[in-house]
């Protein structure tokens, strides 16, 4: 059997054991953990919480639960990624576990690939995404006939990934969570995209239609509906439609005539790389991450942080582009 067949079966072998389950001591057994123990780490979940600056403006409160609990909801996530694998609609590309031995299809180029040279494209983000999904709607969720589990693995499944009654920043079931509580969404959002001959697709937060004729207000009117209908809420800040006389964007990347990235981006990169040849790593860390000191992990921090932000310039520019290139040796040169 080739490796493909094998990841395949893999995942089909997860859907079944998952949704078969018929309570919490056999979902105990699935995740590989006493059930005894299971039962005292949720009971006893307990969460750090610290908060890290926005990119424009303000602070994100990440909340990162203990060591036991972490485990349980990794081991969980695999197997929530393997029925989700199962039933994503085609228009989704955050948060999609990738499959060994295919092609990594799920990325924000990807994403944004869907509404390249389109005359108008719509930009929505839902505010406060993970806070926003609640315990109430994760028990019902597992309950409904998705699932149709019993009450006691529903509030069992509700307890391990919610946090204060909502989805956590920091728990590893939350993004694979917040798909399947999307499901609903994403149908309704797709169905009314094919009625308006639009082009719809989600990243996470982030919903994106386009079109090569007007969106008119009606239109956006039935979107904003379907949304809020759905527990979730616009974030005004980020609302934008975009014509093709103007840059358009999506998730970062300009999609006018091509994939490319903004120019701002490429300008931020630069300064930073510039920063760090004529200051220094520690003075450029100090600057970048508003430190009195910067320590070896905040320099590194710092380079990998650049090295990540290149390598995503080559994946959408493609490897072969003379910016990419020349960015990658200025940062060759400072290590």
């Amino acid at each position: 059997m080739s490796k493909h067949k094998t990841t395949i079966y893999r995942i089909n072998s997860d859907t079944v054991k998952f949704q078969c389950l018929k309570d919490s001591k056999a979902l105990s057994h699935l995740l590989h953990f006493e059930f005894n123990s299971f039962v005292r780490v949720i009971e006893n979940a307990s969460y750090e919480e610290f908060s890290i600056p926005k990119k424009k403006g303000g602070k994100r409160v990440i909340e990162v639960p203990n060591e036991y609990l972490m485990y349980i909801q990794k081991s969980l996530n695999r197997d929530l990624q393997a029925v989700y694998y199962k039933i994503k609609p085609h228009n989704v590309y955050g948060f999609v576990q990738a499959v060994k031995s295919e092609p990594r299809v799920h990325t924000v180029i990807t994403n944004a690939q869907n509404h390249i040279g389109k005359s108008y494209v719509l930009n929505i983000d839902l505010k406060d995404f993970f806070h926003s999904i609640t315990a109430i709607q994760v028990r019902a969720f597992f309950q409904s006939n998705r699932f149709n589990f019993s009450e006691d693995l529903a509030t069992c499944l509700a307890l391990i990934c919610c946090w204060k009654s909502r989805l956590p920043m920091g728990a590893a079931t939350s993004p694979v969570v917040s798909n399947l509580l999307c499901l609903g969404m994403d149908e309704s959002l797709a169905t009314l995209a094919n009625q308006y001959n639009l082009t719809y697709s989600r990243y996470a937060d982030d919903l994106t239609f386009s079109s090569y004729i007007n969106i008119s207000e009606d239109i956006i009117t039935e979107i904003r509906e379907i949304i809020t209908d759905k527990g979730f809420c616009v974030n005004e800040k980020k609302f934008r439609l975009q014509s093709k006389y103007r840059q358009q964007t999506v998730t970062g990347i300009k999609v006018n005539q091509k994939t490319n990235v903004d120019r701002r981006y490429i300008r931020k990169i630069r300064a930073v790389l510039n920063d760090i040849k004529w200051n220094g790593i520690e003075k450029a860390a100090m600057k970048h991450y508003a430190l009195k000191v910067a320590d070896e992990k905040a320099k590194n921090t710092l380079i990998l942080s650049m090295t990540g932000k290149i390598n995503f310039v080559g994946q959408v520019k493609g490897k072969s582009d003379l910016v990419y290139n020349k960015l990658r040796q200025q940062l060759a040169c400072i290590n």
